[in-house]
């Protein structure tokens, strides 16, 4: 089935003449005319619109949590276990 799409897509794309050689390209003048009207009548909409989603992502400064680049070694783990199970610590 994948081969038979491939084959197709490669005989259509890339054989003497493309298939859609012919078909009517858009004016760029329309297109990006009906961009800035899609864009004026979301503004018109919701003109609030793009900067609440801006402040819903910003996070405040002290509320991000600081990186902790220490490291902690193993013995005072395995202290810590000991303690849990109720085993005397040697310190």
């Amino acid at each position: 089935m994948k081969r038979s799409i491939l084959a197709a897509l490669l005989l259509c794309a890339c054989g003497p003449r493309p298939l859609l050689e012919n078909v009517p390209r858009p004016d760029p003048a329309v297109a990006a005319a009906i961009a800035v009207g899609a864009a004026a009548a979301a503004t018109a909409a919701d003109p609030q619109g793009g900067t609440r989603q801006k402040e819903a992502a910003r996070v405040e400064p002290e509320a991000r949590l600081p990186r902790n680049r220490e490291t902690i070694p193993g013995d005072v783990l395995d202290r810590l276990d000991q303690a849990e199970r109720g085993e005397p610590v040697a310190p």
